[in-house]
């Protein structure tokens, strides 16, 4: 499940469930951490705004009654428009070769608990390369009209390097 932290007191809504090394994090960085005994990550996208995987809710009795959305400082929500599904890292390695991103941003040697905003042809994406539960995950999130062509562009490069002849060494 994805869950958007977003608003004034994003940060500290963040702050109150994952602790203070959430501010930290620069835009695009994320950490693995624990929320109830369930593995989760946090990406921070920018300043007061945060993306979580995780695969439960999150529980709204452990944010201070003061921070919860009351005056709309803040939101928790999962966005219907949003869909994420995970790739190979020889995916990731052709699709850094076909997406293009935007100065600072790069896609060449993507370290972990990192992420990239980018685009393939007309599609808009956010690459992000993290654990999840201590395994190495390489998860793409974009919108929900987006997500099936943009997983067969991602899945026809698999089976034209599988197609391709090796020429011997």
């Amino acid at each position: 499940m994805l869950w958007d932290i977003s608003g004034a007191d994003g940060l500290a809504i963040a702050q109150t469930l994952f602790g203070q090394s959430v501010s930290y994090l620069a835009p695009f960085q994320s950490l693995e951490t624990v929320l109830e005994e369930n593995p989760c990550s946090v990406l921070r996208l920018c300043n007061r705004n945060f993306r979580i995987l995780s695969s439960s809710p999150i529980p709204q009795h452990l944010i201070p009654q003061h921070l919860i959305p009351q005056a709309h400082t803040a939101s928790i929500h999962q966005y219907s428009w949003l869909q994420t599904f995970s790739i190979s890292p020889q995916q990731l390695h052709q699709l850094t070769q076909k997406a293009t991103v935007r100065a600072p941003h790069r896609l060449t040697n993507l370290p972990n608990h990192q992420a990239v905003p980018a685009q393939l042809d007309d599609i808009a994406l956010l690459i992000w390369q993290h654990s999840s539960a201590h395994r190495p995950s390489i998860d793409i999130h974009t919108s929900h009209s987006s997500a099936k062509l943009l997983e067969s562009k991602i899945n026809s490069w698999d089976s034209h390097s599988l197609m391709t002849p090796q020429r011997p060494s």
